[in-house]
């Protein structure tokens, strides 16, 4: 019970200390070149119906092409960020749902005695987790989702791209209880050592 209790609480400071700031990096890096590849994709369609001067066009024939190339170089770099972000993400989700099936695997072998002595609480701090897990699938997989269904220069296309990183307010809420599952997981420990301590006297 002592190596299931220490492998969900090393899971829940994964949680709390590389999972929440990374999720925010992402988050952050997300909508901001999300936004700026919106604002691309509506300066090159602006670009090609612009009306221009005829004296100007003459004088610089390809003046459109050049502008847009040069914005649709810009915008492929903050693609390849985004798909950096979406990669970071399923390394993230992979890492927790590796921990996850480590803790269900000995969760199962622990034996009957232990089980029903500790069965809800531990329960409950792996359902947490699960749910942590499940949060951050879904957010994975509206960033993916977004990607894959990209139109290339579509303006409603690269909005969603910018709505793909709205959270449920729920699912934030979910993850940001780790402080309290660590303090209660820190508790059954302390309990399991002294139940040990008394019974060894």
């Amino acid at each position: 019970m002592y190596e299931l209790l220490h492998d969900i609480l090393q899971c829940i400071e994964f949680v709390s200390r590389k999972l929440l700031p990374n999720i925010a990096e992402i988050v952050e890096k997300w909508g901001r070149c999300s936004e700026v590849y919106a604002g691309v994709v509506d300066k090159i369609n602006v670009a090609w119906r612009a009306p221009l001067d005829t004296d100007f066009l003459e004088e610089f024939p390809d003046i459109r092409t050049k502008v847009v190339m040069k914005l649709e170089k810009f915008g492929n770099d903050q693609l390849s960020v985004l798909r950096l972000l979406i990669v970071n993400m399923f390394n993230i989700n992979e890492c927790l749902k590796y921990k996850l099936d480590g803790i269900n695997t000995k969760l199962e072998q622990i034996s009957s005695e232990e089980h029903n002595e500790l069965k809800h609480s531990v329960r409950e701090h792996v359902m947490w987790i699960e749910d942590c897990w499940k949060c951050l699938h879904c957010l994975y997989m509206q960033l993916d989702f977004a990607m894959m269904s990209l139109i290339v220069l579509d303006e409603e296309s690269a909005s969603n791209l910018v709505k793909a990183i709205q959270q449920d307010e729920k699912d934030k809420s979910t993850i940001g209880k780790s402080q309290i599952y660590k303090q209660s997981c820190l508790l059954l420990i302390k309990y399991m050592s002294n139940k040990t301590n008394i019974k060894q006297h």
